[in-house]
């Protein structure tokens, strides 16, 4: 009788169904790192000296939350109509709520969405529910009149198939200032992990079905750049201690960089007034190494005193 009861028990307990954990992705970043000769390279325009698209500005967190819809069109960060880095492009992913600033004139509005996106960490692709709505916005300029904004994205897993062409594309950045839901990025050699409570997505960044349609003929899947997206963990991650050693006639640093941080290495002689070398690069839990022999990096080779310091953003 125990042997019955036991084969009973173990059948019943075999039965049940498992409960799966969701989990809601409300905080965290996605650094984008965009190709510029990529985008100059793309196929718009009629003058091969200009661009295609040249990254103009880069409206970031509180510099996009407080702009409206007309002052993201108009208004600088970086004075006059130049060209800036393209790396390091950190977006905010938005909490459950948003606040979008409206211009008092009728006409288009600010649209950044709330994130309502949850997973199974267990099968994230298979479970993914809901957008990953971002603060961040990108403003070119390039061989055309006025500028082209692509930002107040929202990331979805698989496109609907009821609203969009070829719905199963994947991990896609949805467009979400002026042409409202049009996909602005799709992605490739995707790679995806899910452990305690963090999720890591990253790959590579490719124009999408809609923008080569209306913008871009023939460039539907050519890479732009490449993109990271991390939730939090619970804990604070120290900071990580670079190491510097002399390398031939130079300074060499390195630095294991933490996933969605952004580094910008700088160099004084006399620590008051510091330059920047390069430009600044995301971590993505791999080596960053700089080599210090002097130009281009730096005026010159290091002589006499010369220190440095890592700003992580």
């Amino acid at each position: 009788m125990k042997t019955i009861h036991l084969l009973a028990l173990a059948s019943l307990m075999a039965a049940a169904p498992s409960s799966a954990v969701t989990i809601p992705v409300t905080s965290g970043t996605v650094v984008l790192d965009l190709d510029p000769v990529a985008l100059a390279a793309l196929n718009f325009g009629s003058n091969p000296a200009i661009g295609a698209l040249i990254l103009e500005e880069f409206f970031r967190g509180d510099q996009d939350r407080s702009r409206t819809y007309d002052q993201m069109l108009s208004e600088h960060i970086v004075p006059n109509f130049t060209a800036i880095p393209t790396q390091c492009l950190k977006c905010e992913i938005n909490g459950t709520s948003v606040t979008n600033l409206n211009d008092p004139r009728p006409g288009p509005q600010r649209h950044r969405v709330p994130s309502t996106f949850t997973y199974d960490p267990t099968d994230v692709t298979g479970t993914a529910s809901g957008v990953i709505g971002l603060t961040g916005l990108t403003r070119y300029i390039g061989d055309f009149t006025g500028a082209f904004i692509l930002g107040d994205f929202d990331i979805r897993y698989n496109l609907s198939a009821t609203e969009y062409p070829f719905p199963n594309r994947g991990w896609v950045f949805v467009n979400n200032y002026s042409f409202i839901g049009t996909p602005a990025f799709e992605t490739a050699n995707v790679t995806v992990t899910a452990t305690g409570g963090k999720l890591v997505v990253e790959g590579d960044l490719t124009m999408s079905y809609e923008l080569d349609l209306y913008f871009f003929p023939g460039d539907w899947g050519k890479k732009i750049g490449t993109f990271r997206l991390e939730t939090p963990t619970a804990t604070v991650t120290p900071p990580r201690m670079p190491l510097i050693t002399q390398s031939g006639g130079g300074m060499r640093i390195d630095l294991t960089g933490k996933g969605n941080a952004c580094y910008q290495l700088q160099y004084s002689t006399d620590l008051l007034n510091w330059n920047s070398v390069g430009t600044k690069v995301t971590g993505r839990e791999q080596l960053i190494q700089w080599t210090d022999n002097g130009p281009p990096l730096t005026p010159s080779a290091p002589t006499g005193s010369r220190f440095y310091r890592l700003i992580e953003d």
